[in-house]
């Protein structure tokens, strides 16, 4: 059975699990199955509809979601299960929340409000201090949040047995499909009705509205970074001013990102700050600023080793190790007024960057690498303390070990909480 051939079929009684992103692509793919039965292949009685709920999707995300889609969902009668990450660990496992053939709402926390919520993206990347990647072939955000909810699913329902797991990649992302072909394995087949029919973003758009008589958006968090393209940005800030609460996590995420690390932009070139600053969203940056006073602060150590690249050699960075521990906290007046004495303890000037924000570098790294990074910021303490198990050893194997003479790397700060 290839998954690519027009003439598609699915044996009887073999399960499809088919991957309901929420967006154009997929929204496409499952309207037209439930509106022209000879484009699916398969009977409906086979077919679940499995969504991964991640927590901070768009408003528009819901609304189409229940006023277009699902209506013809439960119409049909479909097996729609909604899953989310229960918490940071994978061994916290997933949660169900909701299983039903008639869904109503876009549920991203269970039905019982007393119930824990699962983890949402966004406060992963907050305790983590850094964003979502932005690689075109790897979205480790969404294998984060979403894959393992999915598949942890699948293996729990579906188990060893052969069933057709459909993806919606468009016609116009082969790459996507080609990686994922070749990294399956076993049970599962995979299908691609989009790239089958030949069907593009446009494509899927202009059906949509035919049928729904809607124009669907692209479905992602209120910070995905995909959204920042120059192509993008009118869309993008439209979203923002019409649910500034979404803009303004977009803006805590990336400020507390580049307290760890000042190339954590957004937007890859342009940071979160400079496209609302850019498109006159006033009252967003100033409710910003007053949610950065309202947070509990803190004084970060960060460190990194950065290593050879594997094949460019000691010339070119590789593999970053980062360190990051929280040396005090407190309020934000009384962290300003204790950073300039952790720096002069410590040999180091505070400045403040082009981002606003205020560190102490006391090491820069330079090639030939391996070579070590190591400063002190001021930041809302929303990140864990965190370091692999072998960071110290491999710190003093570059750095060397602590205490230092006058000039040389230094081992980590201790200041009093």
């Amino acid at each position: 059975m290839s998954p690519l051939t027009a003439d598609f079929r699915v044996p009887a009684g073999m399960p499809v699990v088919a991957n309901l992103g929420m967006g154009v692509d997929s929204s496409a793919y499952a309207a037209r199955w439930l509106t022209d039965p000879a484009s699916r292949g398969f009977d409906l009685d086979q077919l679940t509809f499995l969504i991964a709920a991640v927590g901070e999707e768009y408003g528009t995300t819901h609304r189409l979601m229940e006023e277009c889609l699902f209506p013809l969902i439960a119409r049909h009668r479909i097996r729609t299960v909604t899953v989310a990450r229960k918490g940071h660990s994978t061994a916290e496992g997933y949660l169900v929340l909701d299983d039903t053939r008639t869904p109503t709402r876009l549920r991203t926390r269970p039905a019982d409000e007393a119930a824990a919520a699962p983890v949402s993206l966004g406060e992963r990347m907050l305790q983590a201090g850094t964003l979502p990647q932005v690689s075109r072939d790897r979205r480790a955000c969404s294998s984060w949040i979403k894959h393992f909810a999915l598949d942890s699913w699948i293996k729990d329902n579906v188990g060893g047995a052969p069933f057709v797991h459909v993806i919606g990649y468009s016609a116009e992302e082969p790459e996507r499909s080609q990686t994922d072909l070749l990294k399956n394995r076993g049970h599962r087949r995979p299908d691609f009705p989009l790239q089958r029919w030949g069907w593009g973003r446009q494509r899927c758009e202009d059906f949509l509205l035919e049928t729904f008589g809607r124009r669907f958006v692209r479905s992602c968090c209120g910070f995905c970074p995909f959204q920042g393209t120059k192509a993008g940005r009118e869309a993008l800030v439209e979203r923002w001013a019409a649910e500034p609460d979404l803009a303004l996590r977009a803006l805590l995420i990336e400020h507390s990102a580049l307290v760890h690390n000042e190339r954590a932009l957004l937007f890859g070139s342009t940071p979160a700050y400079r496209v609302v600053a850019e498109a006159g969203l006033n009252d967003v940056l100033a409710a910003h600023q007053a949610q950065l006073a309202a947070q509990r602060w803190a004084i970060y150590e960060v460190r990194r080793i950065y290593w050879p690249h594997p094949q460019h050699g000691p010339a070119k960075k590789g593999q970053a190790w980062r360190s990051v521990r929280a040396v005090a906290t407190g309020s934000l007046s009384r962290m300003t007024a204790e950073l300039p004495r952790a720096a002069a303890a410590h040999g180091g000037t505070p400045v403040i960057d082009r981002h606003g924000i205020t560190r102490v570098p006391l090491l820069t790294p330079t090639a030939p690498y391996p070579a070590v990074e190591h400063f002190l910021a001021l930041g809302p303490a929303l990140a864990a303390d965190k370091q692999r198990k072998e960071f110290e050893h491999g710190w003093s194997q570059v750095a060397g070990p602590a205490p230092a003479r006058a000039g040389q790397p230094r081992g980590p700060i201790g200041l009093a909480a």
